[in-house]
């Protein structure tokens, strides 16, 4: 069984790296793939443990449904705010304010990525590459090289 605050630590260390940031964004944003993913996946790599593809598949559910219904709007209303009200008075304090319940959206979603890889039955593996089973390999190329 997965814990939820060992891949929390996890993700938050990888993420700390500014190149490993920046891929992951791009990722995001050119490619519409899914940040916690991407960690998720590196993160059961590096615990020798292989999902299968209709796993990921079931991943990317989970996590496109979250994305729809709560990650998306808030980067929405982040960016908006961010876009046209700058000049606000309180704008750092409104934009901190949205960042850390933005930060709480996040953890919510490796929260219900974490409970649901935790009804998979991955095979051991120390070769495993969960990632090639959700990034074309130029990108796992790239994740690995942000990640070294």
């Amino acid at each position: 069984m997965l814990k939820h605050d060992q891949f929390w630590h996890y993700a938050c260390q990888l993420y700390s790296n500014k190149q490993m940031e920046e891929v992951l964004l791009h990722f995001q944003n050119a490619h519409n793939k899914n940040v916690n993913l991407c960690l998720l996946l590196d993160y059961l790599t590096e615990l020798g443990k292989q999902l299968s593809q209709a796993d990921v598949e079931a991943l990317i559910l989970c996590a496109a449904k979250l994305d729809q219904q709560l990650l998306s709007p808030y980067r929405l209303l982040r960016r908006t705010l961010k876009d046209e009200h700058h000049a606000y008075p309180n704008y750092a304090s409104a934009r901190s304010s949205l960042l850390k319940a933005e930060l709480e959206l996040e953890k919510l979603q490796q929260h219900s990525l974490i409970e649901l890889v935790n009804t998979c039955l991955p095979s051991h593996n120390t070769g495993a590459n969960n990632l090639a089973l959700y990034l074309p390999e130029s990108l796992v190329h790239q994740f690995m090289r942000a990640k070294s």
